[in-house]
């Protein structure tokens, strides 16, 4: 809901129905000042549209933020600190709630955070079939036709022998 919020206030300040975020003082270095206020528009519109649908969240909030704090600065040095130090703070601060719409970003809650919500499928069980007979090329060869390196097989007696020796050993010591 928060990035809803935000992210409108950003659109509705580059369609130009509330006085907001106007990239023009940033572009207007470099374009003519009415294809730079088309530029700033479009770009944020495009950012804030990118954010309140959840689209690359992280990369359109943080390059939206920088550009905010780019504009505002560059507005805030050519006018005067006195005049637009309240523009700036309250930019300051929609940067600071952009950052808050993508600081929980944990996988875990991405389901909250989607536009759609799907509905989880119940896992498919599979069970595997039984065979009733082994195929006659699966049979096991004998233990002595196997190989060598298998160990042999170890009497009940030797193993009690074995610790038997390692108490008497532990006991000594």
């Amino acid at each position: 809901m928060l990035r809803i919020v935000i992210a409108s206030y950003f659109l509705a300040g580059a369609i130009g129905i509330i006085p907001g975020t106007d990239l023009t003082p940033l572009f207007a270095h470099f374009i003519p000042i009415d294809a730079a206020r088309l530029a700033g528009g479009a770009l944020v519109f495009a950012l804030a549209y990118l954010v309140m649908i959840g689209v690359w969240l992280r990369g359109a909030a943080l390059t939206l933020g920088i550009l905010t704090f780019c504009s505002s600065y560059v507005k805030m040095l050519e006018l005067g600190m006195a005049s637009e130090l309240g523009g700036f703070w309250r930019d300051l601060a929609l940067i600071a709630a952009l950052i808050l719409t993508y600081a929980e970003t944990d996988p875990r809650n991405y389901a909250k955070r989607t536009p759609v919500r799907r509905q989880a499928e119940p896992p498919t069980v599979v069970v595997p079939e039984t065979p009733t007979a082994p195929p006659a090329r699966s049979r096991r060869k004998p233990p002595e036709v196997r190989g060598s390196h298998l160990r042999q097989p170890v009497s009940v007696e030797e193993l009690e022998d074995i610790f038997r020796e390692e108490f008497e050993i532990a006991r000594s010591n």
